[in-house]
């Protein structure tokens, strides 16, 4: 599994990652869920930026991206405004799109960017190599609320994010069987055993997906959401005791446990 520093932790290394998302429209919610976040037991914060009412507002961003990196102190902060067709909370124009992200980079108080795929791939900017720059991480997503495309061709997504120049890579799908679920977890470890220099994550939505949420550790994925307590980011999101109960019984666990099979001790019984 790829290993990538983010100020004070490693994706990548033991357990996946456990992030919450960040859901408020005005500064006095924005300050408070900031201060409360940051006290519960995730890793990183990401900034859903496409709730907040002033977004269209440069001024206003600068002084609210400010407001959270107080309260969250040292944790990584990921800016992601998630656009109406992905499942976003409001519509702005795509040439904005690119020019509120390439801000935050400017503002140093983001770690990570959220970038679209989708957005990527229909327009002509330079924002993945300014954020390199500015020692910003690229995460590029790509969701589909209505089904689980085939095995490769989640594989391929993959594999493609990573060529444009993704730091992480991040696929969210709608799984409606168990064979959806095996989809993912199959294309999760074929990245993870073929392409291990890529950091990413396979999430399936919903209630079918929640395995997919606990199983990073096994199939490579890097990171996983968590709910908030008060706002699901996506369907299926666990609360964060919940989530890490699930990753510590499913996840390959200092003890030397491989999953499958049991330490060999001294004392072990026949």
């Amino acid at each position: 599994m790829s290993k990538l520093k983010v100020r004070n932790i490693t994706l990548g290394q033991g357990q996946p990652k456990v992030c919450v998302s960040l859901i408020a429209s005005n500064f006095e919610e924005l300050f408070a869920e900031a201060l409360r976040i940051s006290k519960l037991d995730c890793d990183i914060i990401e900034w859903r930026a496409d709730y907040f009412m002033y977004v269209n507002d440069i001024s206003f961003m600068k002084k609210a991206a400010y407001f959270i990196r107080y309260a969250i102190e040292d944790k990584p902060l990921i800016f992601t405004f998630r656009t109406l067709d992905e499942g976003g909370g409001q519509l702005i124009e795509d040439s904005y799109y690119f020019e509120l992200n390439r801000y935050m980079v400017h503002t140093g108080l983001v770690d990570i960017i959220d970038l679209e795929f989708a957005k990527l791939i229909d327009s002509e900017t330079d924002i993945i190599q300014y954020a390199k720059q500015n020692n910003v991480k690229v995460l590029i997503s790509s969701h589909d609320f209505e089904k689980t495309p085939s095995e490769s061709e989640l594989s391929e997504s993959i594999y493609d994010m990573r060529h444009i120049g993704a730091d992480i890579c991040k696929i969210a799908v709608m799984p409606h069987s168990m064979t959806d679920v095996l989809k993912i977890l199959s294309s999760s470890n074929e990245i993870q055993t073929l392409r291990e220099e890529i950091p990413f994550m396979m999430i399936g939505m919903g209630e079918v997906g929640r395995m997919t949420r606990l199983t990073g550790e096994l199939f490579g994925s890097v990171m996983t959401f968590a709910s908030s307590g008060k706002h699901n980011s996506a369907p299926g999101q666990m609360e964060i005791p919940e989530l890490r109960q699930g990753l510590t019984i499913l996840g390959k666990r200092n003890e030397g446990a491989h999953f499958g099979e049991e330490k060999n001790t001294k004392n072990q019984c026949n």
